[in-house]
């Protein structure tokens, strides 16, 4: 039984490495064994391809073979903290793109300003956070990220579209008319007063 279940985790192993091209990466970098380990688990739950470091060292490390689409970043580390780290990553234009998500047990707003203003996408204080509302937001960064492979289109696919950028300009303008707007409301009651006076 032992053995099936090892066989098992290697199955999985094998099957994740096969699907890495296709599954958004996630590199987290944390030295609590117990956070890493349950996002980890929640992550590849997700569908995402997750490697983790133990400090900001080990992460820039990591980032020579593994080139993830976000980054999970603690800032309190042994070797190398946090912001040093992320002043490593945006210094370097290969990675200087990549967002990075400050997951962090240090509640001061003053950290948090300056990851902000070294680049970082958001900071999160993890005794505050539930994990699922981690993953939620996790999630909103990845959905602003551009896709320049996926977005990109020649000048004949856009010349061939014409009429379906026509169907979605009356789309919306159809949209606007049939929602009331705020005005409307307000109009609508200066007309019940003026009757009830």
């Amino acid at each position: 039984m032992f053995n099936f279940i090892c066989d098992l985790s290697s199955f999985r192993d094998i099957l994740r490495s096969l699907r890495g091209k296709n599954m958004t990466k996630i590199l987290l970098v944390e030295d609590d064994p117990l956070i890493y380990r349950m996002y980890q688990k929640l992550f590849t739950l997700e569908g995402y391809e997750t490697e983790t470091a133990n400090n900001g060292q080990e992460g820039l490390d990591k980032l020579q073979n593994f080139h993830p689409d976000i980054i999970m970043l603690d800032i309190m580390m042994p070797t190398m903290d946090g912001v040093t780290m992320l002043n490593h990553l945006k210094e370097n234009p290969e990675t200087a793109d990549i967002p990075v998500v400050i997951l962090t047990n240090v509640a001061d707003q003053r950290i948090a300003n300056q990851t902000f203003e070294k680049g970082a996408s958001m900071s999160i204080v993890k005794s505050e956070t539930e994990p699922e509302q981690v993953i939620a937001w996790i999630k909103s960064v990845l959905a602003k990220k551009p896709a320049q492979d996926d977005n990109q289109q020649t000048d004949d696919q856009q010349s061939d579209a014409p009429d379906e950028a026509d169907e979605e300009v009356e789309t919306t303008e159809n949209d606007e008319n049939q929602q009331p707007s705020e005005n409307h409301y307000q109009e609508q009651s200066q007309d019940e007063n003026q009757g009830a006076s």
